[in-house]
């Protein structure tokens, strides 16, 4: 599948809301939960969700994924076989005919358990990266989000049958594919990684209300956070954009052919990108865009000039077509732009909403501007997947204290004594309310997505008597 079409099915994936109670209101995600009180097991860390050093073995996860696939294309591809897994994934847990599923997958899964704990993820693609750009086909990505759904249906059938130990192994497979897939060198990946960690966490949720269920506070406070990183996707979109543009001369005068041959490429990489531009600038060619700036000579002395600041050489400017001086200067701004997205990425999520607001085009009539749009959807999300992790902490908090005191559930997330992390998209305490027997925990989502179900997750916790 093509990178941008890969792109628009992770990002539709990410728009469906969590599973929940459908009585709750449309602007909010319900889920509602009945667990046990549980303290902490003994040792405090005998349960992980990822693979510890001692499980890990020397070799290379990405080889080991794709491995899965080579002896058992019925079982992921097989029409009929997909449809029933599409049911086992979704039906209520105490329908899942869990005897059919004691083994469900064999050598494929049992060969994903084994990749996902091998040391140094290599998905061998940064070559074809500087060279096939925007329309880089990435089909071992799509794979892994198969791969993980048959993995969620296993992980369901243990959590059905109470077999803690095995669903916590795939709960680990799970989140390490997720963190093997934060180093592939694209923010594609990093979004694939992100979808499959929420794939790990529907049946771990589900685990939490089964009876005897260990406290999995301490295993979710040891997830790294973030628990995929932005870095190497960073790192791969800068030589992504860098060879798509290799044609774009800095050094000598372009002539006639090769403007129209690099005004056709343009054209080509907005198409595939319009969808993120503004209205205006998604209907005009790059041809007609140069024409409209080239009537004004204060474009071209103004591109010159900033160009010029930037480092370029006065006098070899002076020797380009305008319409070479105007589109290196549109990359200069694109940088300068995409830059400015970059340097938060770091940032807390909350930081990052706030200051991201701040960041203007440098042009107003920016050609390149859609480039740098994926940066701050990436991250928000990445802050989502931060926001689940942080409120199921909260969720094993809430039973660490009843186990404390009887049952009950404190007033307020002040009386909890263990470590609470913040909401990442405001840095402040979750929104915490208790009714009765029942604790309301609640995020909050980012601008601009108050009435987004996905966006605004609501867990009712009651405490089982």
């Amino acid at each position: 599948m093509p990178r941008s079409l890969l792109a628009f099915a992770v990002l539709a994936t990410f728009s469906l809301p969590c599973r929940g109670d459908q009585t709750a209101p449309s602007s909010e995600t319900v889920i509602r939960l009945t667990v046990q009180p549980m303290a902490a097991p003994k040792p405090a860390l005998r349960y992980l969700l990822l693979p510890d050093l001692k499980e890990i073995n020397p070799g290379n996860p990405a080889h080991g994924y794709l491995r899965c696939f080579a002896e058992q294309q019925n079982f992921f591809f097989d029409k009929e076989i997909c449809e029933r897994r599409n049911k086992l994934l979704t039906m209520p847990l105490k329908e899942l005919p869990v005897q059919d599923l004691l083994d469900y997958g064999k050598f494929a899964l049992h060969q994903a358990d084994w990749a996902a704990r091998l040391d140094k993820p290599d998905w061998q693609i940064l070559l074809k990266l500087r060279t096939d750009g925007v329309n880089l086909l990435l089909p071992d990505l799509q794979q892994m989000r198969t791969l993980a759904n048959a993995l969620k249906v296993r992980f369901r059938a243990e959590v059905a049958l109470g077999r803690f130990d095995d669903a916590i192994r795939t709960a680990k497979t799970l989140f390490a594919m997720s963190r093997h897939l934060g180093e592939h060198p694209t923010l594609i990946s990093d979004l694939v990684a992100m979808a499959i960690a929420f794939v790990a966490i529907d049946p771990l949720q589900e685990m939490l209300e089964q009876p005897g269920c260990p406290n999995l506070y301490w295993a979710l406070t040891n997830l790294p956070t973030p628990l995929v990183s932005l870095e190497k996707g960073l790192e791969g979109e800068t030589v992504l954009i860098a060879g798509e543009f290799r044609d774009l001369d800095e050094n000598t005068p372009m002539n006639e052919d090769q403007l129209r041959k690099l005004m056709a490429h343009v054209d080509l990489v907005r198409e595939v990108n319009k969808n993120e531009q503004k209205p205006d600038a998604s209907k005009r060619s790059t041809r007609a865009w140069l024409d409209e700036h080239l009537k004004d000579p204060g474009s071209i002395s103004s591109a010159r000039r900033r160009l010029v600041e930037a480092g370029f050489p006065e006098d070899r400017l002076l020797r380009f077509p305008a319409e070479q001086v105007l589109l290196l200067d549109e990359m200069r701004g694109f940088k300068e732009l995409r830059d400015e997205s970059a340097k938060l990425m770091p940032l807390p999520a909350w930081q990052v909403e706030t200051l991201a607001g701040q960041i203007k085009a440098p042009n107003q009539d920016a050609l390149f501007e859609s480039l740098a749009s994926a940066y701050l959807r990436v991250r928000r999300a990445q802050g989502r997947l931060e926001q689940r992790i942080a409120l199921l902490r909260h969720v094993e908090a809430l039973r660490l204290y009843a186990a404390e005191h009887d049952g009950k559930l404190p007033v307020n997330l002040s009386e909890i004594t263990v470590p609470l992390p913040p909401d990442p998209f405001t840095g402040k305490p979750f929104h915490f309310r208790l009714d009765g027997v029942t604790a309301h925990l609640r995020g909050t989502p980012p601008a601009g997505l108050e009435k987004d179900a996905a966006w605004n997750i609501h867990y009712e916790v009651t405490i089982q008597k």
